[in-house]
């Protein structure tokens, strides 16, 4: 006798799994598409924190564990490393110490039904796609929740293409537990039903301030803000929608996010297939003064990856987060033809990063890391060392 199971949502765990991390104090710090991009918890903000309920997450999504299950595996750890009740907290953006909820069994309860729905969603989008021709509309269902929202009530049983424009501002999930879904239909299916398409609604707006960013946006009605975002994002597309959001964030805010993008997935993507410019590290506002920009993101140019690649084979992906340590902790050299030049010494090894202002952008023009012994053999390297001191 056979036994069918039911087999993991493919597309689902390929969603998850592309992710790379964030940190964020604040839910808001890590914002909207951005969510696309990376697996963030709200004041989780150690690696270790993360990897572990990533960890429990991924296990959940790819062999259906029960959110009991995921509690009973992550209490005991998160106990372990003191991310339990409530404690206080320094916020990083505003520098307040902030009496804050950690771990708990509610916080976990959110965190396993948000991650899952919202994989399962971008997963079940991605078929959606590919199936289009097929299954060219959907039907919005609304009524799976004990206590439905009434807007979202309001759509049950709405007919719409694929294509609408409606589904890039209302594709499920939309609020936090959300059991709204979407069902994909055949022309012959609707015949079958008595169904007919309907009209895209006209949906109207309410202006939100995200508290943490300044940033106004027209939020549509029946989406939470931080839910506010088009389907089908992945980390390679959001590169330039992350370098946006870093432009538009606080110094402390972007600087932890483009060190995040760096250490994470999303580098590791680009750096395998480059396409424009990556932002690797974020720049003090007396830096950008000095330089006369606009702009505190350093971004690495494909050319410029072309070319470490070329001339300096030794610096490997996982140099490029030495970067902001060397801007950081550095010492700083103005060259000649005005660029700044920043010099590490540390472990029996010597960093050294070129800085250069290309019209609007900063951009590194250069990055090397050799032996000490080595650099003393190194003329160049010897007279910036010599100037520095």
């Amino acid at each position: 006798m056979f036994e069918l199971q039911a087999l993991p949502p493919e597309e689902a765990i390929a969603y998850f799994r592309q992710k790379g991390y964030a940190v964020g104090f604040d839910y808001r710090d890590v914002w909207q598409a951005q969510h696309q991009a990376a697996f963030t918890v709200a004041k989780a903000m150690q690696l270790d924190l993360l990897q572990d309920i990533r960890a429990e997450v991924d296990r959940a999504l790819a062999h259906g564990t029960t959110l009991q299950d995921f509690q009973k595996q992550l209490i005991p750890t998160l106990q372990q490393k003191g991310w339990w009740g409530r404690q206080t907290r320094q916020d990083p953006l505003t520098g307040e110490l902030r009496d804050v909820q950690l771990g708990s069994p509610r916080r976990l309860k959110v965190i396993y039904d948000t991650n899952l729905r919202t994989a399962h969603s971008e997963g079940q989008w991605e078929r959606i796609q590919a199936r289009k021709a097929s299954f060219p509309y959907l039907q919005y269902d609304g009524g799976n929740s004990e206590n439905p929202r009434l807007q979202h009530k309001a759509w049950d049983g709405l007919v719409l293409p694929v294509d609408d424009p409606f589904w890039q501002s209302h594709m499920p999930v939309k609020e936090w537990g959300c059991k709204c879904r979407v069902i994909p239909m055949t022309a012959a299916q609707l015949q079958r039903r008595g169904l007919e398409v309907g009209e895209s609604p006209s949906v109207p707006t309410t202006p939100y301030i995200n508290a943490r960013t300044g940033e106004v946006q027209q939020i549509p009605a029946g989406v939470h803000p931080a839910f506010h975002y088009p389907p089908g994002g992945r980390r390679g597309s959001l590169v330039q929608h992350l370098v946006d959001k870093v432009e538009a964030a606080p110094a402390a805010v972007a600087r932890s996010a483009i060190v995040d993008l760096v250490q994470g997935e999303a580098f590791a993507d680009w750096y395998r297939q480059p396409a424009g410019n990556f932002p690797l590290a974020h720049l003090s506002s007396a830096i950008v003064e000095r330089l006369g920009s606009k702009t505190s993101v350093l971004s690495l140019p494909e050319a410029t990856l072309a070319k470490q690649l070329r001339e300096q084979p030794n610096v490997t992906l996982d140099d490029y987060p030495r970067v902001q340590e060397a801007i950081d902790r550095g010492r700083e050299i103005l060259a000649a033809d005005g660029a700044l030049i920043y010099l590490l010494e540390e472990a029996g090894m010597v960093t050294v990063v070129k800085v250069t202002k290309a019209g609007n952008a900063l951009m590194l023009t250069s990055l090397r890391r050799l032996s000490k012994a080595a650099a003393r053999r190194d003329g160049e390297i010897q007279r910036l060392l010599n100037s520095a001191q």
